[in-house]
């Protein structure tokens, strides 16, 4: 049994506006947080106060077990003030989930007495990539190219590593190590998402115990069995989501307080753009757009809400369910475009928060998992009955 005290799970309400209430101090550190390439200490602890690290986490670890939908609504909040730091909570809850995976023995040590412990997910295709096994565990080499938070998590979920017992594959393991036990090159020279910190991180001779492995066997046919559902996984990318629908809100917040402070609309013959009728039904656009990404993105989370604990959504629900991530994206990218064009030369000066949104939003929308044309075809394959999906995320 977990040694951690249970409180009292705090109500939807209170959480939205937990989140909400650290917009402001999330915006004021945006530049800084893109500047060092991390989220900083203030934003974590904030969020570590206000119980906002716990959104996934089993209430047995001492956390909320939130519903998928409740999960997205704060996390949403959270991009909305910073789509970095919305993108590490959303990065830590989703891989909460992949951390379950682990033995009871390795997740006593985990989670201790903390249920704030910062998690990250990686995975690589690196083809040097391998761990051997030893006694009382896996020797791991090889490199993860894309770490969220490698340098502010207190452990690392290595995803899809294959196993290899004297010099023959056995299967492919998941494993948990402090990413202080790997070697972090500051890779992340990026036009958004600056402040996510996703450098790259390499193991070498990297020892991980049995407690923190999630083996699994390779198949008859010689090909490995994922170690994690595929539910799972497409919920990860939800929660990723999530922050760069906030980031759209969060441009919307910004382009609404320049048009209140009434400031002309140049070349024109009003003295104050607000009164433009032009202005106005871009404005109105652009706020429902990202009201349509916004229930696209919660009817995700309905969906997989849906799903009863333990058991696989269909591939034909999980089809359908990415789809309306793809969707939900773009309609928060023509938001943006509307938004830009509202903010005018201005909005692109390096001082205004609008091009930070824009930049996380564009660099976020395209993650490898958010992939809009590999989901399309997996969608039509879906309906169509014609194949296999061709994503291996899928």
């Amino acid at each position: 049994m977990s040694l951690i005290t249970v409180e009292r799970v705090p109500t939807r309400e209170e959480l939205i506006d937990r989140a909400r209430e650290l917009i402001p101090l999330l915006r004021r550190n945006a530049e800084q947080t893109e500047k060092e390439s991390k989220v900083p200490d203030e934003n974590m602890s904030a969020l570590r106060d206000a119980g906002l690290l716990r959104l996934s986490t089993p209430r047995q670890w001492g956390g909320w077990e939130l519903s998928m939908r409740h999960q997205v609504e704060v996390l949403c909040e959270l991009g909305r003030g910073c789509p970095s730091t919305g993108w590490i909570a959303a990065n830590h809850a989703a891989s909460v989930d992949l951390v379950m995976l682990m033995p009871e023995a390795g997740l006593q040590e985990i989670y201790g007495d903390n249920p704030d412990t910062v998690m990250l997910s990686a995975a690589s295709l690196d083809p040097a990539l391998r761990a051997d096994r030893v006694d009382g565990g896996l020797r791991v080499n090889g490199r993860f190219p894309y770490a969220s938070g490698c340098e502010l998590s207190d452990w690392a979920f290595l995803a899809w590593v294959p196993v290899y017992d004297n010099g023959e594959q056995t299967g492919v393991a998941n494993m948990m190590a402090p990413p202080t036990d790997l070697r972090i090159e500051h890779t992340w020279k990026v036009a958004g998402l600056l402040g996510t910190g996703t450098h790259a991180m390499v193991a070498e001779g990297l020892f991980v115990p049995d407690r923190f492995v999630q083996f699994a066997p390779l198949k008859a046919d010689g090909e490995a069995e994922s170690p994690v559902p595929a539910t799972v996984l497409i919920k990860g990318n939800l929660h990723s989501l999530s922050s760069l629908v906030g980031g759209a809100r969060g441009a919307l917040d910004v382009v609404r307080e320049k048009l209140e402070e009434h400031k002309p609309l140049a070349f024109s013959t009003y003295s104050r753009a607000i009164d433009s009728l032009s202005v106005q039904q871009e404005f109105a656009e652009a706020t429902h757009l990202i009201d349509t990404g916004m229930l696209h993105m919660l009817a995700v989370a309905d969906g997989f809400d849906a799903v009863p604990e333990g058991e696989e959504a269909t591939p034909a629900e999980r089809a359908r369910l990415r789809m309306h991530m793809v969707t939900s994206l773009e309609r928060c990218r023509e938001a943006m475009q509307r938004l830009l064009d509202l903010a005018g030369t201005s909005g692109f000066a390096q001082t205004n928060p609008v091009q930070r949104y824009w930049r996380d939003l564009e660099i976020g929308s395209r993650h490898t998992a958010l992939n809009r044309p590999m989901i399309f075809e997996d969608y039509a394959r879906s309906l169509l009955g014609i194949g296999a999906p061709v994503s291996l995320l899928f």
